[in-house]
């Protein structure tokens, strides 16, 4: 839509603004206000994992960017580092069981292991 290109481009901002006109983004995360043919105004924070961090449904329109900024720093891990809390996440083995480091927590150590799987035969 070109009103959201010009926005951007007066504003800056360094990633695109998306216009959700059929609502299909709508109706999976903030619901549509039938009265107003509108979505509901609600802002979710999804990290680099594609977990949701953060769902704010009271957003207030004055101070929405700095509360935003705000709840990204406070919710959203950064680089992990030895010795902080690991951040909490769910995988699934080769069987499609669900693991979740919580179910963990106080019981097991848990060894969380990456290599690419280009390089092997897995």
């Amino acid at each position: 839509m070109d009103s959201h290109k010009k926005f951007q481009e007066q504003e800056t901002f360094g990633f695109p603004l998306l216009a959700d006109t059929d609502f299909a983004v709508s109706k999976l995360y903030s619901g549509i206000m039938e009265k107003f043919n509108a979505s509901n105004r609600v802002t979710f924070v999804i990290d680099k994992a594609g977990y949701i961090r953060v769902i704010d449904d009271k957003v207030d329109v004055r101070n929405h960017g700095a509360d935003v900024v705000k709840l990204i720093e406070e919710n959203v891990p950064k680089k992990i580092e030895v010795g902080q809390p690991a951040p909490h996440f769910i995988a699934y083995d080769g069987d499609g069981i669900m693991y979740k480091l919580s179910q963990f927590k106080g019981k097991k150590n848990v060894v969380l292991a990456f290599y690419p799987k280009d390089f092997t035969g897995g």
